[in-house]
């Protein structure tokens, strides 16, 4: 590093015609009349080294990266407060304005509501597991994935807006809180930290399959309450369906190819839920 620096005050030494007078006056001592003096190379070196130690050095009395956070977290003293109760997770207040009638009565609004609220949930957990894996995926399929999981979270938030929407067409508030999320949704969290190609497709493949299973029971269970709702839903379920799809034909075996997934996974092959052989040609006798 030090003979690119001393190289470097050379060249600009044999350059001092050029430099600019503020450069020179900045040079000359300050008892004396400004002249076009260029900075000496111990000077050019000097300046040189101060920036590097600045960059380099870290503040005294630092704090180590477990109290970073904490530090962030509490610079400011602002307090967030709210006249209103925080309420129950999930909270769907309902409308004292007029709103379309259901003709579904009160149970049947019930049955409506939690099977959109649900919905809802669980789409917000899919779309922040899927922008997480988009972020650190890793491994040989990283860029194909990288790609393909938010082209998943958008459709994400496109659906999950659709359905918050539905919610307040029928008269009651839509709860996408982050506690609701946290304390409602069926789906697990997806492990920290980054994660390889062939964890992100299993992950994936059962947790679509799982919200997919639990937006189709909410299809049945609004189609003679709200049928308007159950249309909604089943567009929804055609796209979990797809993106679930999308997800397990990067394992799917067929009869010309086993397709493992071992080269994804140290060389051991992934252990998908529900993934049997293809069924064997019994030999000729």
């Amino acid at each position: 590093m030090t003979r690119p620096i001393h190289a470097l005050a050379a060249m600009l030494l044999l350059a001092s015609t050029v430099l600019t007078p503020a450069l020179a006056r900045e040079a000359a001592p300050a008892s004396t009349p400004a002249k076009a003096v260029a900075p000496s190379a111990a000077q050019i070196l000097a300046r040189m080294q101060v920036a590097q130690e600045t960059t380099a050095t870290q503040p005294a009395g630092s704090q180590g990266p477990s109290n970073k956070t904490e530090g962030v977290r509490q610079s400011s003293q602002t307090q967030v407060t709210s006249r209103q109760p925080l309420g129950a997770f999930p909270t769907n207040e309902v409308s004292r304005q007029p709103v379309i009638d259901l003709g579904a009565g009160e149970e049947g609004m019930k049955k409506d509501v939690a099977a959109l609220q649900q919905t809802l949930t669980e789409l917000q957990q899919l779309q922040l597991q899927t922008k997480q894996a988009h972020w650190n995926a890793s491994g040989t399929l990283y860029y194909p994935l990288h790609l393909l999981l938010q082209e998943h979270y958008e459709g994400l938030s496109k659906y999950a807006d659709t359905i918050a929407e539905r919610l307040l067409a029928v008269g009651v508030s839509a709860d996408g809180r982050a506690n609701t999320i946290v304390k409602t949704s069926g789906v697990p969290e997806i492990p920290g930290g980054f994660l390889d190609d062939a964890q992100i497709l299993v992950w994936f493949t059962n947790a679509y399959k799982r919200v997919g299973e639990e937006v189709h029971a909410a299809i049945k269970t609004t189609e003679d309450v709200d049928p308007t709702t159950s249309n909604l839903l089943q567009e929804v379920e055609h796209g979990i369906a797809k993106y679930q799809w999308q997800m397990r034909a990067q394992l799917q075996r067929t009869h010309t190819d086993p397709n493992t997934g071992w080269d994804l996974n140290d060389n051991k092959p992934v252990d998908l839920q529900g993934q049997q052989a293809p069924a064997q040609t019994p030999a000729k006798p």
